[in-house]
């Protein structure tokens, strides 16, 4: 019997042969992995050589010609950040040797963007390069702070425009608007006032129902008083709430006085809030 026709013989071959190709697949990829990295490295071993050669020349005194390499090392597009941080530094060390301070401060502020938390070592730096990475710290701070300031300002502020939080509830546009004080002291009156109200009603309803329901005139006058008294209190809350209401509505077109302007003042650990009231 042929054994190549034999179906076990066959799929035995076909094992062999799969496996061959995987090795061989592996082996490919392993082999592309290693000259990729090899590709890789050649790049970042000729910057670290480069910046040896910055370094030392900036050491040996040839400034100029330190200078020369690293603004060539740093016409690299590719070159990762804290390679280009080194760069910039012995750029800016350099300049700062010829007295070209304020081309020096320029590239430490680039520096700063690139690493804000960069720092230079106060000891082994010398007092004329410190001095010129303080002036570039302060222009970096100046600069972001007038990149945030107005962000910062509007999300603080919020749109002085009045808006439907008018009508809704009084001091609720105040307090919106910024004028927290004023606003929640008529949110605060409101509440109170509205919810006396509410209460004066339901003990007017029951005092009613009481007042109706006496089978004897004195019993219905004691009752009576107890009525008109409850209703005298609602038709107060009432009259309250609503002049808070309209009050509010005018100032939060106009910002009526009393102008609550909260001085916060601090001594030591005490704090106090002075409410400033114009006559």
């Amino acid at each position: 019997m042929n054994s190549s026709a034999n179906p076990y013989n066959r799929r035995k071959e076909f094992g062999v042969v799969s496996r061959t190709a995987l090795l061989g697949f592996v082996l490919m990829c392993f082999l592309s992995f290693l000259g990729t990295e090899a590709i890789h490295a050649q790049p970042t071993a000729r910057v670290d050589s480069i910046l040896a050669l910055v370094q030392e020349l900036y050491e040996q005194g040839s400034y100029l010609s330190s200078e020369v390499e690293a603004r060539r090392l740093l016409e690299n597009r590719s070159l990762p950040d804290s390679m280009r941080v080194r760069a910039e530094q012995y750029l800016a060390f350099s300049l700062v040797a010829q007295a070209k301070n304020a081309a020096a401060v320029d590239h430490m502020v680039t520096i700063l963007r690139i690493d804000s938390t960069f720092t230079l070592d106060p000891i082994l730096t010398s007092p004329k390069i410190l001095s010129v990475f303080a002036e570039a710290r302060k222009q970096y701070e100046n600069v972001k702070l007038s990149e945030h300031s107005p962000l910062q300002l509007q999300q603080r502020l919020p749109d002085r425009g009045v808006t439907f939080r008018t009508v809704l509830f009084p001091g609720w546009e105040q307090a919106y608007q910024g004028r927290s004080v004023k606003g929640y002291a008529l949110m605060s009156a409101g509440v109170v006032t509205l919810g006396a109200m509410i209460y004066f009603d339901r003990e007017r309803r029951s005092a009613e129902e009481e007042y109706l329901a006496a089978n004897t005139p004195e019993l219905a006058s004691s009752r009576y008083t107890r009525y008109n008294n409850y209703h005298k209190a609602e038709y107060y809350s009432l009259a309250a709430f609503l002049a808070i209401y309209v009050y509010s509505q005018f100032d939060a077109f106009f910002d009526l006085p009393p102008h609550l302007n909260p001085a916060v003042s601090q001594s030591n650990s005490n704090v106090q809030v002075t409410l400033h009231f114009p006559l």
